[in-house]
């Protein structure tokens, strides 16, 4: 990942060591530093926040790049690790779809998007699984052509995973959807350590 001209870098407070160790250099550190000393933060702005608090610090992040104007988000490092950040983290990624902003979440070997009805285009990347799983209860007229496992005016519901780990058969999938909310992942295998 680089640091685009115009980019706004916000890390929730241990993201601070994170970035600093892949030469990203932070506009701000956002957080109740829980996760990591704020001592430890350079000369960068803080924005310390209290320890019982209703939202989380990426929450904070956003709120933070939505008052300096940005509509376009990406979630760096928030899969894996604790199970309840991963699951809130794809709340805000619901949140930014419906605030017609876009949002994606990548971590690992992960990355995730939370879509609203519509059509999209969804070039291939060699190596990656394509799943589609319904963030709503249902999501309904789902079509999805250009992979091994087509739908056609089918319905996703959240109760069973009908969607997970397809592959492409053409450089571009397309998908197109009526009612609900899909989660896209892009994803492939981490690879095998040796013992």
């Amino acid at each position: 990942m680089r640091k685009e001209t115009g980019d706004l870098l916000l890390c929730a407070d241990g993201g601070y060591e994170r970035a600093m160790a892949c030469g990203l250099v932070p506009d701000g550190v956002i957080g109740d530093f829980d996760s990591m000393p704020r001592e430890r933060v350079g000369d960068c702005p803080v924005l310390m926040l209290p320890t019982h608090k209703d939202d989380t610090d990426t929450a904070r992040c956003m709120e933070e790049g939505r008052r300096r104007g940005y509509r376009s988000f990406v979630l760096a490092g928030g899969v894996g690790g604790r199970l309840d950040h991963t699951l809130s983290n794809l709340q805000l990624l619901y949140d930014a779809a419906l605030r017609g902003e876009e949002a994606v979440l990548l971590g690992g070997y992960n990355q995730v998007r939370v879509l609203l009805p519509g059509r999209y285009d969804l070039p291939r990347q060699r190596g990656w699984k394509l799943s589609l799983l319904a963030y709503s209860p249902q999501a309904e007229g789902v079509c999805l052509q250009g992979v091994e496992y087509p739908l056609q005016d089918a319905e996703l519901t959240s109760r069973y995973p009908l969607g997970v780990s397809n592959e492409w058969t053409a450089p571009r999938a397309e998908l197109s959807f009526t009612a609900g909310a899909l989660t896209l992942l892009y994803a492939k295998d981490a690879p095998l350590r040796q013992f």
